[in-house]
């Protein structure tokens, strides 16, 4: 199982924001990368870390993208250019002989009624309780 997931979340407004955040599973382990740039960017600090995943973890890594069908490729994009918070997802997976390319791109509060983004976000908050326990 190979997963490339980039996850950038921001807010345009007088303090314009944003977080950048890389994960790659290859094999059993993840390569978790996130930054930050614009309003107190300095005060957070950047992770760079891997870990090792159980074979447990990535049972249940296959079975969160089953049952989110996310082994079908998708896209739901919309502008991001508004003001206020927004998300930008996309994702490369492959399982077995599935392969899916995943793109999601929207201001946050249409982006979450998406199930497109309700998904990913299942995935990609199981893979942040693995790396940051």
């Amino acid at each position: 199982m190979t997963l490339v997931i980039t996850v950038t979340e921001g807010e345009h407004s007088r303090d314009s924001n944003s977080s950048t955040t890389s994960i790659t599973l290859k094999g059993g382990r993840i390569h978790y990368v996130k930054s930050y740039t614009g309003y107190r960017a300095s005060r957070r600090p950047a992770v760079d870390t891997s870990v090792h995943v159980s074979h447990q973890g990535l049972d249940h890594i296959r079975k969160l993208l089953v049952e989110n069908d996310l082994l079908r490729s998708r896209s739901a994009v919309s502008p991001t250019d508004q003001p206020g918070r927004y998300a930008e997802i996309d994702a490369s997976i492959t399982s077995g002989n599935k392969r899916s390319t995943l793109k999601l791109a929207g201001m946050r509060e249409k982006a979450e009624k998406e199930s497109l983004y309700t998904a990913l976000r299942a995935l990609i908050n199981e893979i942040e309780e693995t790396v940051n326990p």
